[in-house]
């Protein structure tokens, strides 16, 4: 299931989950619109591994954050580049390096990348 949330929700949210995958998207991008329509599925196969998924929007125009926590946040969580989707375990950034994973195959092998590294913990 995709959670729409606030940046307060997905900030407790991350400190509280044991492992969860955020993403990072901004209004303006059509790589973040054309994502969207294979998150369900991502969401699902995330799901099944226990991982919770979180999607936030952080930039309404080009270069323009909707505040300066959301830029902050979008740092902390590898800078910019949308959409960009992370892997949080134990409040703790593990892997955010992955932007503009758009297609299902794309998202298909984050998912495995994603589940290794829990494994490997």
């Amino acid at each position: 299931m995709i959670k729409n949330s606030s940046l307060e929700q997905v900030q407790k949210s991350i400190l509280t989950a044991t492992a969860c995958v955020v993403n990072l998207t901004a209004k303006w991008c059509s790589d973040c619109t054309e994502q969207a329509y294979h998150l369900p599925d991502f969401s699902h196969s995330l799901a099944t591994k226990s991982l919770s998924f979180y999607t936030l929007a952080v930039q309404k125009d080009k270069n323009v954050y909707l505040s300066t926590e959301h830029q902050a946040f979008t740092e902390l969580l590898g800078g910019h580049g949308f959409p960009r989707t992370v892997l949080v375990i134990e409040g703790k950034v593990i892997d955010a390096d992955n932007v503009e994973v758009i297609s299902a195959e794309q998202l298909n092998e984050l998912l495995d990348k994603f589940t290794k590294q829990l494994i490997d913990l």
